[in-house]
């Protein structure tokens, strides 16, 4: 579990992936939406087009009206479900990484972490405890390397 005090204060950890993310999810989740709309109305308008004479038109234009009445509110409603559904999901993605490359600029400057903490459904979970184990493993060959110390020169009357 997270100290208190190291928990992010936005609900977005990487605003960048993030929306770009869920940008692109909307993208083409619009494009086949879009594809499939038009599946739907197809019988419609090929019989408003083809159509010759009021018997025929008039059941075309009737369903293509009620269609029109059903399917865009629903669009709208599942086109933002989806980026914000892309959003929550991005962000077990977006947090793990930014937790990650808070570890490796802390290896870098020579601190080495004790845990790298992520939250319960998370993605990289593995990949945090490969690099705590690192971590881990690094910070005990300099500590081994600080103990053996240089070695000394050869004193008077012993030989190098």
């Amino acid at each position: 579990m997270t100290h208190p005090s190291e928990r992010r204060k936005t609900r977005l950890a990487d605003r960048r992936f993030q929306f770009g993310l869920a940008w692109r999810m909307l993208l083409v989740f619009l494009l086949f939406f879009v594809a499939g709309v038009l599946l739907v109305f197809a019988p419609s308008v090929i019989g408003l087009v083809t159509g010759a004479d009021l018997a025929e038109l008039e059941p075309a234009a009737e369903e293509f009206l009620i269609l029109h009445r059903r399917i865009w509110p629903a669009v709208l409603f599942v086109l933002a479900g989806v980026f914000f559904y892309t959003l929550i999901f991005s962000h077990r993605i977006a947090g793990p990484i930014h937790r990650i490359n808070k570890a490796l600029e802390m290896m870098l400057r020579g601190e080495f972490p004790k845990s790298i903490t992520l939250r319960k459904g998370d993605q990289f979970q593995e990949t945090a405890k490969l690099l705590e184990c690192l971590s881990h493993q690094i910070e005990r060959q300099r500590k081994d390397d600080a103990y053996s110390g240089p070695t000394s020169p050869a004193g008077p009357g012993e030989s190098a």
